[in-house]
């Protein structure tokens, strides 16, 4: 198909009403593609916890000493090159939120595949925990979860816990798939609907990634958090 320029006359025919509407949907769309607020945004309290914040290596988990800050993936800097670059394909992100939410969903941030000089080193399989602390959260999980209308959430791989706890207790709050053939490079999921629809609220995540796409090195540009404030 070609592409036409608009003549004077046709530009004409476009109401001002319509104009605007689109120029609005334009902006946003290039300001923010997400729309919804980040938790765990630096800018706006997020910060990085060291000792939940840990890379594979040699069949353990350590601190990674080699790559790029991990601050990098809670910015919204997305710049070719500008990411938490881990050395190997696992690695978890602990995450202090900027205030206790209800948390809804994750987005993960990419550069599209067309200028990624090697998209194997996205993260593939991402899972999301929360640090299930505090009385009042533990006496809704053991409400919740009482009830068979709302199941407890699946085991990943036999494990209630990210590989690092530093003495959290964590819950799963999902496990999804980043699609590097995708239509968006930024692509955000719902989290478990049983943990949404229980009221527990958390300010501390762990973004665990399990894989990535083949690469020898994973880039995590940008991880989000979204819900809902949690006033308590």
């Amino acid at each position: 198909m070609v592409n036409r320029v608009l003549g004077p006359r046709q530009e004409a025919e476009i109401s001002p009403a319509l104009r605007a509407y689109v120029d609005r949907a334009v902006i946003k769309a290039l300001r923010d593609p997400v729309g919804r607020r980040d938790f765990a945004l630096h800018a706006d309290g997020g910060r990085v916890l060291p000792e939940l914040t840990k890379v594979a290596k040699g069949g353990g988990w350590t601190q990674s000493s080699s790559g790029s800050s991990p601050e990098y993936a809670i910015t919204d800097d997305s710049r070719i090159g500008h990411c938490w670059s881990i050395p190997g394909s696992a690695a978890q992100l602990g995450i202090q939120l900027s205030q206790m939410i209800f948390p809804t969903h994750v987005s993960i941030d990419h550069i599209p595949l067309e200028i990624a000089a090697d998209i194997g080193q996205a993260p593939r399989t991402v899972v999301l925990w929360g640090a299930l602390d505090g009385s009042v959260n533990e006496s809704r999980r053991r409400h919740a979860f009482a009830s068979s209308k709302v199941p407890v959430p699946a085991l990943l791989y036999g494990r209630t816990a990210p590989k690092t706890t530093s003495r959290h207790k964590f819950i799963l709050l999902g496990s999804f798939e980043y699609d590097i053939r995708g239509t968006y490079a930024v692509q955000t999921y719902p989290l478990d609907w049983c943990v949404v629809d229980s009221d527990l609220y958390f300010g501390v995540v762990v973004l665990e990634i399990l894989d990535n796409w083949g690469g020898n090195a994973t880039c995590l540009y940008r991880a989000r958090v979204h819900g809902e404030p949690a006033l308590t």
